[in-house]
C-alpha cells in the first residue's frame, strides 16, 4: 500500500502541476516580483523580438521598439497575457510599460481615458500538450485562436519560457 504512494504523488504532480503553473501566473494577488520568479524574462523577451516586423525597428520615442519588448516582457504584462489568451498584445503592454510613459501617453490621448481599457478576453479551459517530462505547451481551449504559452520544468515547477502571439508585433 506504502509503495503506491509515490507513484500516486508522481501522477497528481504530472496531471496537476501544469494547470497550477497557469494559475500561479494569473494570480492577481501575486506581486511583480512573485510573478517574475515564474518565467524566464529574457528568454520570454527574445521570443518576443522574434515576433516583431521590421517596421517596430523604428519606432520612435517614447515608444521604440526596447521600450515595447521591455513592457510586455514585464511581470505584469505577462500576468495580463496568461489572463487573456484571446487578448491583443497592446493591452498587455499598457501595463509593464513605466509611469512615466503612461503619462506621456495619457496627455497626448484626445480620450483623455487615463488608462488602455481591457478587454478581459480570459478562458476557463486550458488545453495542455505535454512534452515528456521536461515540457508542456498550453493554449485557450474555449474557441480557436489565442496564445500559446510554453513551459520547462525547472526542478519540480514549471517556468514560462516563450509566449506564441497570434498576430506579429508590428
Amino acid at each position: 500500500m506504502f509503495a503506491l504512494l509515490p507513484v500516486l504523488a508522481a501522477w497528481a504532480w504530472y496531471a496537476w502541476s501544469p494547470r497550477l503553473a497557469l494559475a500561479a501566473l494569473t494570480d492577481f494577488d501575486a506581486s511583480p516580483a512573485d510573478i517574475a520568479r515564474l518565467y524566464d524574462r529574457d528568454a520570454v523577451r527574445a521570443g518576443f523580438a522574434a515576433q516583431t516586423e521590421p517596421a517596430v525597428d523604428s519606432y520612435p520615442p517614447p515608444l521604440t521598439k526596447g521600450v515595447v519588448l521591455d513592457a510586455l516582457s514585464d511581470p505584469r504584462a505577462i500576468r495580463m497575457l496568461v489572463v487573456e489568451p484571446y487578448g491583443q498584445w497592446q493591452f498587455a503592454a499598457w501595463d509593464g510599460l513605466p509611469q512615466r510613459i503612461r503619462t506621456v501617453l495619457d496627455a497626448d490621448d484626445d480620450s483623455q481615458t487615463g488608462s488602455m481599457p481591457r478587454m478581459l478576453e480570459t478562458t476557463a479551459n486550458w488545453s495542455i500538450e505535454r512534452r515528456g517530462l521536461s515540457g508542456f505547451a498550453a493554449c485557450g481551449a474555449d474557441r480557436p485562436g489565442g496564445k500559446t504559452y510554453r513551459f520547462v520544468r525547472r526542478g519540480l515547477s514549471w517556468r514560462l519560457v516563450h509566449i506564441e502571439l497570434e498576430h506579429t508585433i508590428r
